[in-house]
């Protein structure tokens, strides 16, 4: 591989486009003195990328664009290699690699410019060019440049042994180390800050290990009461579980009793019904005997009877309701005692926490005091301490104030947690009421529908039949008035159909068809429609043409279907009257115009479809195509023969044209068959004939049904027994009562509902603010804490112990008192609790007496209205006896009657009492049933479940419940949160552990990575340094026959010290490089220079003046060497020595023209020699 070729444009002094060709081997460049030979090393350097524009002996890129006679917008310089032994990984045997600076200027920047960078001519990076040419190892390093010898002999030691480093790569092990160290240090830093953690967390485990174990201690002790309530609430299940499956057992006995007393009433009831009735018999005939008198006082009787029975009923019910109101107030006024000796129990315990609570607070100010003591002493120490002083006054100042203000709405939030449990409670009962009343409710509506069944059916059918009955009434009096218009009708129309018969001719129809008329106006045959020529209409100038287009075919009969066809066929065949063309609608076709027909009938000439001028209902379509078909009606007969062939025609004067060809014509009578008067009238008149004898038939036969239907009424009326609504009302009574009682708690309901509601919006709001109000004093005492360790850190030892244990001395006793003062605010709500339960009870035990007094005011005057009642009774019988004593033997059947219709009437009370019971129990526990079972609801997904053997009883579960609330009081106040916090710091602990020793090991591995690191970086240090050292040593005794070697300061740690080069010139000493002499500098620092090269040998290398301050000899030794060397790569030297280009295997020549580079092809020493002065 070697640089075949340059291509220069605009770059620097050459301002044209140049091609510098170049051949293996030795290649000199020489010219005068700023002719442009190194701006082609420059143009080489630009290509391969440098590092800063001063490598290339410009300011800045933009610099290297042609600034002669012409400005330049750009330079180009492409390198071309010959690649055919693929060196360079590209499937090519020529690489072109080209750099462009094309200037942009910005108002800002007039030289900016942009960079581009081709392989191949495709579009490509710097980083691209590099590594392409890093892999034949070309790159900046293979040139040497004016100036580079001088700077080996001038550098420091330590700059000289960092070009070994380079080459050696030990950049990339410094980076390694240096991300190993700072891995390292990190993994330390992360190491002494998880020791701190880890401090802090055993401090705080230590602190809480004490806590915990109390915690744990009352966490089991709550565990073991949690059992034993659930065991308490277990035996309650088990037990509510039985006593509703003895609910349910009795209801279904009580149900069976009701059943059985039911059968056994309705059984009563029907004799009861018999004796009534013969009673009702014997009583008429005495009203008979007896007149109006007898009958005034048996209605009195009646009426006083009632109102006996009336009374009774009430009385009854208000001793009942004064039973039941007493029984509430007993049982009020039993709980009422019972929450008395509650208060009192309230009031003492109240009053021994109180005293608790007291003492614990003076406890607590007296060792604040004692603080704020030792605070002031340690405050006064120094200024530092009043400044944190005065700061935690200022946040305990703050700290007081929002202690306060959550104070005052933990108290607000306690009054509206109060108000909404007794709001709760009173829906509780509010619900439970209604469920009560709505149970009740739904009783009295059984009950009365139990009762009053049989009678509202009874009524509910009475007014059915009467209904009915008024209704069939009504309808017939319609239609036998109906029937009556429907004969008048018949009779006229029958009279004018005779009339027009007689006027009309209708000779022109067979006889079939007069028949079949005939029949169908009469009404003997259904389904019969008429003729065609009856069933269209069409105007009068299209009469003929229509009459002799469908001809006879006029007078086919349409018929509904082909059942009337057969059955009109049949009659023809058996009367004799001939025969009839039939069109049955439900078998016809209906046909499509022909083709031919389709182009005619819209020509001028043609009128229309035949079809289309007819009005017919749309059913009998199919029945006017079978008479037309496609036929088309025309003007005239010129018309209809040039329109002629393939397509049937008919004028407007009666000519006929078949499709065939023939014509039809002549004279014609006309029948007018389409819209005739006399024709259209007997169709018209015979269809309302036909409906009218339908109606009198179908009258008839309704008439005959709704006669049947009032007879069967009016038996039915007759046989239903009358109706008692005394039963309904005393139900009707209640049911009132009860909605109204039940309206009333819908009402509270609402009400009550609506304020708990609001009540939750606001507890709402105070919920946020307590919330705002804690994070506050949360954020304050932190402040506090923080202030205080900082006045702990500067405090005395002695005075800080001190303040500690009082702090924790403060700490223990205000948990205390907040324990005694959460006990007191629960004993304070549940006091309220039952002080209003206590009013409540009052207040209904008022209201209970209060409805004593007035039941007890209604009994007395039920009771007086029945006394006065049952006086005014016996009077009239008295009376009704004298009457009749005329009437002896009817009286007695009738007494007897009376007798034994009272003993049915007081059985069938008893029973009906015994049903009400058992009505009364069913409904009693049935109401008993929800309460239960929400009970029950309530206790369905225990916690716990218990076998049979392992349950004690309640005395022992109370008496171990007690022992565990007495232990968890001995024990309290308890932080509880210290059993998660103890966990949750474990927790910590062992992952910070974890993490410590993971990072332990991590540092470990690090400081082993770098141990191992800084070994490969010394290993090849060494043998970068040994190869390039044996290579100095043969280059040298090459250039100087001599003795050369390179020294490290440091063997041990080379990269402590710096590389020095020492030689031995001939017969001289070994000298270190200062001590040299110019030329013998350069030699060393050339064979150096070539030393580095050969470690690394690159395919071609440009060499810049190397020879510049050598003598002859030394530069004729270089010359050689360089000579030699062309045979395994190509060496591009710049030189104005004779030796130089005399040992050259080519010359080129530089020289200027008009302040542009021009190259001088393959010269030869002569030719230069008359350019140039040749040293």
């Amino acid at each position: 591989m070697y640089l075949k070729q340059i291509e220069l444009e605009n770059f620097k002094s050459f301002g044209t486009k140049v091609r510098i060709p170049f051949l293996t081997g030795f290649t000199a460049i020489t010219g005068p003195n700023g002719s442009g030979k190194s701006n082609i090393i420059d143009a080489i350097l630009f290509v391969l990328g440098v590092r800063s524009p001063k490598m290339v002996r410009a300011e800045r890129l933009s610099d290297l664009i042609y600034k002669g006679d012409r400005e330049a917008k750009y330079c180009k310089v492409s390198l071309i290699f010959d690649n055919s032994s693929n060196e360079i990984p590209v499937n090519s045997d020529e690489i072109v690699l080209t750099r462009k600076i094309k200037l942009a200027p910005l108002p800002n920047n007039p030289m900016n410019y942009y960079s581009y960078f081709y392989i191949n001519g495709k579009s490509a990076s710097l980083n691209e060019f590099v590594e392409l040419l890093s892999s034949a190892n070309i790159s900046s390093s293979s040139i040497v440049q004016q100036g580079d010898v001088t700077a080996i002999v001038e550098m420091g030691d330590v700059q000289r042994r960092k070009i070994i480093d380079e080459i050696a790569g030990i950049s990339e092990f410094d980076k390694e180390i240096d991300k190993a160290k700072r891995e390292r240090e990190e993994v330390e830093k992360n190491i002494e800050h998880i020791e701190i953690i880890l401090g802090e967390i055993k401090r705080q485990i230590r602190q809480l290990k004490k806590e915990r174990d109390e915690a744990v201690k009352y966490k089991q002790l709550i565990e073991e009461l949690e059992k034993k309530k659930a065991m308490m609430d277990f035996k309650k299940k088990i037990e509510i579980e039985r006593e509703i499956s003895e609910i349910h057992r009795q209801i279904e006995k009580y149900e069976r009793e009701k059943s059985e007393n039911e059968e056994e009433v309705k059984k009563v009831r029907e004799e009861y019904k018999e004796k009534q009735i013969r009673f009702q018999e014997i009583d008429n005939k005495l009203a008979e005997i007896g007149g109006e008198e007898i009958i005034e006082i048996k209605n009195k009787i009646d009426y006083f009877k009632e109102e006996t029975i009336k009374a009774k009923e009430k009385i009854n019910y208000y001793r009942k309701e004064l039973a039941e109101e007493k029984g509430r107030i007993n049982e009020a006024e039993a709980i009422l005692k019972k929450i008395d000796k509650e208060v009192k129990q309230y009031k003492s315990k109240r009053e021994s926490l109180e005293n608790d609570l007291n003492r614990k607070r003076k406890e607590i100010e007296k060792s604040e005091k004692e603080l704020n003591k030792i605070k002031e002493e340690i405050e006064r120490a120094d200024e530092r301490s009043i400044e944190i002083g005065r700061k935690i006054a200022k946040i305990k100042k703050d700290l007081e104030k929002a202690k306060e203000d959550l104070h005052s709405l933990l108290l607000n939030k306690d009054r509206i947690l109060e108000k909404r449990e007794e709001l709760l409670s009173k829906l509780k009962e509010i619900g439970s009421n209604k469920n009560a009343f709505e149970t009740e409710l739904k009783e009295i509506k059984w009950e009365m529908s139990q009762v009053s069944r049989e009678e509202k059916e009874i009524k509910k059918k009475k007014e059915k039949l009467e209904r009915e009955l008024f209704e069939n009434k009504k309808e017939e009096a319609n239609l036998s008035e109906r029937l009556r218009e429907c004969e008048k009708q018949m009779i006229s129309l029958q009279r004018e159909l005779s009339q027009l018969r007689a006027r009309e001719d209708v000779a022109s129809l067979s006889p079939a068809t007069k028949e079949i008329l005939r029949l169908r106006d009469e009404g003997t045959m259904k389904g019969i429609h008429g003729i065609l020529a009856e069933l269209g209409r069409a105007e009068e100038k299209y009469q003929k043409a229509l009459e002799v287009s469908a001809g006879k075919r006029l007078e086919a009969v349409v018929v509904e279907n082909d059942e009337i066809a057969s059955k009109c066929i049949d009659y023809l065949k058996k009367n004799g009257y001939g025969r009839a063309t039939f069109l049955p609608l439900n078998k016809l076709t209906a046909g499509k115009p022909r083709g031919r027909a389709l182009l005619t009938v819209r020509d001028d000439r043609a009128i229309a479809f035949a079809i289309d001028l007819i009005k017919f209902d749309s059913k009998y379509k199919e029945a006017f195509w079978y008479a037309f078909g496609d036929t088309i009606v025309v003007k005239d007969l010129d018309s209809a023969r040039s329109l002629m062939g393939g397509v049937r025609l008919v004028t407007l004067d009666g000519e006929l044209v078949e499709a065939s060809g023939a014509i039809t014509g002549g004279s014609f009578v006309e029948r007018k068959l389409f819209g005739a008067g006399d024709s259209r009238k007997i169709i018209e008149i015979s269809e309302k004939i036909r409906e009218l004898s339908s109606e009198q038939e179908n009258i008839s036969k309704r008439l005959i049904e709704i006669k049947d239907a009032i007879g069967k009424i009016e038996e039915e009326l007759r046989s239903l027994p009358s109706i008692d609504f005394e039963k309904i009302e005393k139900f009707e009574i209640r049911k009132r009562e009860i909605e109204n009682k039940l309206k009333a708690v819908n009402q509270e309901l609402e009400r009550r509902s609506s304020a708990c509601q609001e009540i939750e919006k606001f507890l709402e709001e105070i919920e946020s603010k307590i919330g705002e109000k804690e994070n506050l004093i949360k954020n304050l005492e932190r402040e506090i804490e923080k202030e205080e360790k900082e006045l702990l850190r500067i405090a005395k030892k002695e005075a800080i112990k001190e303040m500690e244990f009082l702090k924790e001395k403060i700490d223990e006793t205000r948990k205390e008192e907040i324990f005694l003062d959460g006990k007191i605010k629960t004993l304070e709500k549940e006091y309220e609790i039952v002080l209003a339960r206590y009013k409540e009870i009052e207040s209904k035990i008022i209201e209970s007496r209060n409805k004593v007094d007035e039941i007890e005011e209604d009994l007395r005057e039920e009771e007086k209205n029945y006394e006065e009642s049952k006086n005014e009774l016996k009077t009239y019988e008295e009376i009704e006896r004298k009457l009749l004593s005329k009437t002896k033997g009817l009286t007695e059947e009738r007494d007897k009657l009376y007798r034994e219709i009272v003993e049915l009437e007081n059985r069938i009370d008893k029973i009906s009492v015994k049903i009400e019971s058992s009505i009364d129990i069913i409904s009693r526990a049935k109401a008993r049933l929800p309460s239960l079972e929400s009970a029950l609801a309530d206790l369905i997904d225990l916690k716990y479940e218990f076998k049979e053997e392992e349950l004690l009883s309640y005395d022992e579960i109370k008496k171990r419940i007690k022992e565990i609330e007495e232990n968890l009081q001995r024990i309290e106040p308890v932080n509880m949160r210290a059993l998660e916090e103890y966990e949750r710091q474990e927790e910590r602990r062992k992952r910070f552990e974890e993490d410590l020793n993971k990072l332990k090991e991590q540092r470990k591995n690090l400081i082993k990575l770098e141990r191992e690191i800084e070994k490969r970086k010394k290993d090849t240090f060494y043998k970068v340094f040994n190869e390039i050292n044996k290579n100095f040593r043969e280059i040298y005794r090459e250039l100087a026959d001599g003795d050369g070697e390179l020294v490290l300061e440091n063997e041990e740690n080379p990269f402590e010290g710096g590389l020095l080069i020492k030689v031995k010139p001939g017969d001289k000493r070994m000298l270190h490089l200062n001590a040299l002499s110019g030329g013998e500098k350069s030699i060393a620092s050339l064979a150096f220079i070539f030393a580095l090269q050969a470690y690394e040998p690159s395919p071609f290398y440009v060499l810049d003046e190397i020879d510049m301050f050598l003598d002859e000899k030394n530069a004729e030794r270089v010359a050689k060497i360089i000579s030699q060397r062309a045979s395994t790569a190509q060496f591009i030297v710049v030189s104005l020595r004779r030796i130089t280009l005399k040992h050259a295997h080519h010359i080129y020549g530089v020289t200027m023209s008009n302040g542009v580079s021009v190259m001088i092809g393959n010269v030869n020493l002569k030719e230069v020699e008359e350019m140039v002065e040749i040293k």
